[in-house]
């Protein structure tokens, strides 16, 4: 056995309990629900797609902008600003946005940003200035919210990149920004996708924290080795780079074929030996899983 494979299989995820991030959980009535409802679920042809989108104006709008920030800004909003208007409405927005992936997604939304919080208050407690880059940013929600909640505003320089292919992500974005942090800091919106960002001469050693969260459900390993070992050179020593990764679940056949949305699932153990064979240290990664183990998030630092 390799000793990457040693390695590898030493890492110990665990379940985040922390009962301070305000974690959505399956009640016991929740669990028992679960076993009948999820194997109805999974077996909803994609051909019923259309009766989906039909039952109400969430559910369109997250099939209709599936893997973008539209649609990941809708379940973290609990499928607002629709409102349910019949009682069909409000039976089927309970089915759609109280699944374990609707609750997954919100729960690694917390527990991302309570990460990044942390780190930017230590930052702000040593009177240290704070570079961000944010890749893949879609709404940049995240980072965002862990800036404004942080101490950092109005106490130190803040310095934030946000990357992103999407126009429209990048205008809500900044909006988002200008809303919570007052848009008075130097904050840069690139229009761009993660490798030719990273082409660029001027990142090396540069960033106290990179964000990268939803990207990789959508890259194969070769690029995300590869994008790891490019965001290593771009952060300072002590800096931290949290990623995370959807895993298999109980409902992805539902979500990939009735929802249309396909991802590449990887659990805690596959996701920390690509951050290895990008160059980063097994002892320095903490390695989550959010309570309904839908998504795993790594926290590592260089």
């Amino acid at each position: 056995m390799s000793n990457k494979t040693i390695l590898s299989n030493s890492v110990k995820p665990r379940i985040d309990d922390d009962e301070t991030v305000g974690y959505e959980l399956n009640s016991p009535t929740k669990s028992i629900i679960n076993l009948f409802l999820i194997p109805v679920l999974n077996h909803i042809p994609r051909r019923l797609r259309k009766l989906i989108r039909r039952s109400h104006e969430s559910a369109d709008e997250v099939i209709e902008h599936a893997t973008t920030h539209r649609a990941l800004e809708v379940l973290y909003q609990h499928g607002h600003p629709h409102k349910s208007r019949s009682i069909s409405q409000k039976f089927f927005h309970y089915i759609w946005f109280h699944s374990n992936n609707s609750r997954g997604v919100r729960n690694r939304l917390r527990l991302v940003k309570r990460e990044l919080k942390k780190h930017f208050s230590e930052l702000v407690n040593e009177r240290k200035d704070i570079e961000v880059l944010s890749i893949a940013s879609g709404s940049a929600r995240a980072v965002i919210e862990a800036l404004a909640e942080s101490g950092a505003v109005g106490n130190i320089n803040i310095k934030g990149i946000f990357v992103d292919k999407s126009v429209e992500a990048i205008k809500y974005s900044k909006e988002l920004a200008e809303k919570l942090l007052f848009n008075n800091h130097n904050l840069t919106w690139v229009n761009d996708t993660v490798g030719n960002f990273f082409k660029k001469d001027n990142l090396e050693n540069r960033f106290d924290a990179v964000e990268m969260v939803g990207l990789l459900d959508y890259f194969d390993d070769k690029k995300v080795e590869m994008t790891f070992h490019s965001i290593r050179k771009s952060l300072k020593t002590g800096g931290i780079l949290v990623t995370a990764n959807i895993v298999e679940n109980s409902e992805q056949k539902f979500v990939t074929n009735a929802i249309g949305w396909s991802m590449v699932y990887r659990n805690a153990q596959r996701l920390a030996k690509l951050l290895y064979q990008a160059g980063f240290e097994y002892d320095k990664m903490e390695v989550f899983y959010e309570p309904l183990k839908v998504h795993v998030v790594i926290v590592v630092k260089k």
